[in-house]
């Protein structure tokens, strides 16, 4: 009996310590305003004191507090320790869109002891929030509503506008330059021309090429002096720019008299131009030897007389020679 005594003595003592708890709770609501024009906003704020040895559920407010109470919006919980209470709060933001005289009810808080599972319960008192509209006086003249107000744009809005005109003004342009392009048939786009090769080069790269045809070999002896002389006819037009092709013979060398010249070359240019005509008009057959005098005649002409490029054009010249044989 004395054991089933000091029990129940226990469990009383614990069951007046969590109700002595319970009763030192307290929970509050307030307004820091009762009274706001219809769609302004006012703080609501909830909160409650408890013993730190208490574990609180708080209330859960949606988008709404009643139908003609609005929240904007939902704070953070604060929480407060002092020397043995905790307090906790939250602020909201609310507003009403009607008028009349409107009753904030009271929110239930749920707590209990850390060692027990029971909850105990309480709540804040009741609030009441006046909403007015604003007072129109009938007797004035009503105007009409003003508009909406234009701001100026920014430059951060127009940017993206001038970057999009930039663009099409270039699309346009190009497909302007396009089709003129394409009426004149002319390319669109010119690539860069090769440097003329002197007329040295091409020469000697003829009459190698003659050479290597080996056309007089074959019996075509007109046919051979006459690409051989043709190549250095055309040689005199682009070093010494003379119309050398419509000329005679002796025209060409009273011609190229004018120029300092070696007279050895001259002296066998003169002959292969002189053989070359008689191949051509009287049929003429040189022998072997001849043949292949005229085309190395022809070629010390060209060494003899060729123009010396500077440094710079002698490379480009190598460096399109080189392509050429790749």
């Amino acid at each position: 009996m004395k054991g089933i005594k000091n029990i129940s003595i226990i469990i009383l003592s614990i069951v007046f310590a969590n109700v002595l708890n319970a009763q030192q709770t307290k929970a509050w609501s307030s307004l820091d305003s009762n009274a706001i024009m219809i769609g302004d906003q006012v703080k609501y704020e909830l909160g409650i004191t408890v013993p730190d040895n208490m574990i609180v559920t708080w209330p859960h407010l949606a988008d709404t507090i009643t139908s003609n109470i609005e929240i904007i919006k939902h704070g953070k919980i604060d929480t407060t320790y002092s020397e043995s209470d905790i307090t906790l709060q939250q602020q909201f933001v609310i507003t009403s869109f009607d008028s009349g005289y409107f009753e904030i009810p009271s929110v239930d808080f749920k707590f209990r002891h850390l060692n027990d599972s029971n909850f105990y319960n309480t709540s804040t008192g009741i609030l009441f929030l006046q909403v007015f509209v604003p007072e129109v006086d009938t007797s004035q003249v009503f105007k009409p509503i003003v508009g909406p107000i234009k701001e100026p744009y920014t430059f951060k809005e127009i940017l993206p506008w001038i970057i999009v005109g930039i663009i099409a003004a270039l699309l346009i342009t190009l497909l302007i330059y396009y089709l003129v392009k394409r009426k004149n048939r002319q390319p669109v786009f010119k690539l860069k021309p090769k440097p003329a090769l002197p007329a040295h080069v091409v020469a000697m790269n003829k009459l190698e090429k003659l050479r290597l045809a080996k056309i007089w070999q074959t019996g075509h002896l007109k046919k051979y002096y006459t690409e051989l002389t043709d190549i250095i006819r055309e040689y005199m037009v682009n070093r010494y720019h003379f119309d050398a092709p419509e000329m005679t013979t002796s025209e060409i060398i009273t011609k190229l008299n004018e120029f300092e010249i070696n007279i050895e070359a001259m002296t066998k240019l003169e002959g292969v131009l002189n053989l070359s005509d008689l191949v051509k008009f009287a049929k003429a057959v040189p022998t072997a030897l001849e043949n292949d005098l005229g085309l190395t005649h022809c070629a010390d002409f060209v060494n003899e007389t060729k123009k010396v490029a500077d440094p710079a054009q002698t490379e480009n010249i190598d460096n399109i020679n080189t392509k050429d044989k790749q």
